[in-house]
């Protein structure tokens, strides 16, 4: 008759190879009633290996791959500068507010300051303190790139974002004074209204060192020490001199200079003051041909086009054309006052 002993062996080397066949979790219930303390010694054990899946017979199998930890779940938190929900990481911003961050500490701003754009931009997000539009903040291009503006000019402790076209309107003014300015613009040309001045707390000119003198032709910029014009009225002052131009005209061109800046008196257009081989060079016209007491700066393109024609001929003719590339009517000829041009 077979022993007990030699059945309980029996019974324990069957178990152990049922274990690793059917990859289950332990001993079977009549193995552990082996030992008093078998529930206490599993507990203490290291998951095993299966030989045959390579899995951990004790726990739940894993998902993917082979370990047995649980994926850790993604943990959150919340953007230092705008807010938003964000992956815990070693950056306290997102990516966006990571760029203005260093906008801010590369460009000086106080501690307070920044504080005050930060809770602008986590109220109202990046929007335009004056005209609330939204701002970028990768093309620096853009007339919509987003800049540091001081609501107040010598006000240090308080910076809002801003269009970088906005900002430039608002340049020496506050943000009262630019609201006022901006409806007193936009209702003389709408209703005819006349612009009231009033008194400009922060204005700053042009903001010219102790012993510096205003440029006598432009009116805009500092004047060469012991000249009395700018590095760039000296080149024109010369030119004009070269050509003998009569002190009336000269006195003319300075003052439309001063009044327009070295702009196109027929297209409004900025003139090239460097590369005389650009079509927007800037070129001296007669008013009316061969007239030297009126001079006007122009391009050289448009001055060409001009030639001998007065400005009354010179935007008939400009009409009649654009007529016949637009709708293919007949160009009216009519009698020229100051042509004289033969061509063989």
């Amino acid at each position: 008759m077979i022993s007990r002993q030699f059945f309980l062996t029996f019974y324990l080397c069957f178990a152990i190879i049922c274990c690793d066949l059917i990859n289950c979790r332990g001993f079977l219930f009549g193995v552990e009633l082996l030992h008093p303390n078998a529930k206490q010694r599993k507990a203490k054990e290291k998951p095993r290996r299966c030989y045959f899946n390579r899995q951990y017979c004790q726990g739940a199998p894993p998902e993917r791959g082979l370990s047995v930890k649980q994926k850790n779940p993604k943990k959150y938190t919340h953007c230092h500068g705008c807010g938003k929900k964000i992956l815990l990481s070693h950056s306290r911003y997102c990516p966006d507010c990571v760029i203005l961050d260093y906008r801010l500490h590369a460009e000086n701003i106080p501690e307070e300051a920044r504080k005050v754009f930060w809770a602008y931009i986590r109220k109202y997000g990046r929007r335009c303190y004056y005209s609330n539009v939204s701002l970028e903040i990768d093309d620096t291009t853009s007339p919509w790139y987003l800049v540091f503006s001081h609501p107040n000019t010598k006000d240090k402790t308080r910076i809002f974002p801003a269009a970088a076209l906005v900002n430039e309107m608002k340049t020496g003014l506050n943000k009262k004074e630019f609201k006022y300015y901006a409806l007193a613009l936009d209702d003389h040309r709408k209703k005819h209204l006349k612009v009231r001045k009033i008194s400009l707390k922060h204005w700053q000119g042009i903001g010219l060192l102790k012993g510096e003198k205003v440029c006598a032709g432009c009116g805009h910029a500092a004047a060469l020490k012991h000249r009395k014009f700018c590095a760039r009225c000296a080149n024109i002052a010369f030119r004009m001199r070269h050509e003998r131009f009569p002190r009336e005209a000269i006195n003319g061109v300075f003052d439309y200079i001063r009044r327009y800046g070295y702009i196109c008196y027929y297209t409004g257009m900025e003139l090239d003051l460097d590369d005389f081989n650009s079509p927007w060079y800037l070129e001296f016209d007669h008013w009316n041909p061969r007239d030297p007491r009126k001079m006007i700066i122009t391009s050289s393109l448009v001055n060409k086009m001009k030639s001998d024609l007065t400005e009354e001929e010179f935007w008939y003719f400009i009409s009649q054309l654009a007529n016949h590339f637009r709708y293919g009517t007949p160009v009216r000829k009519r009698k020229l006052a100051y042509w004289c041009r033969p061509y063989q």
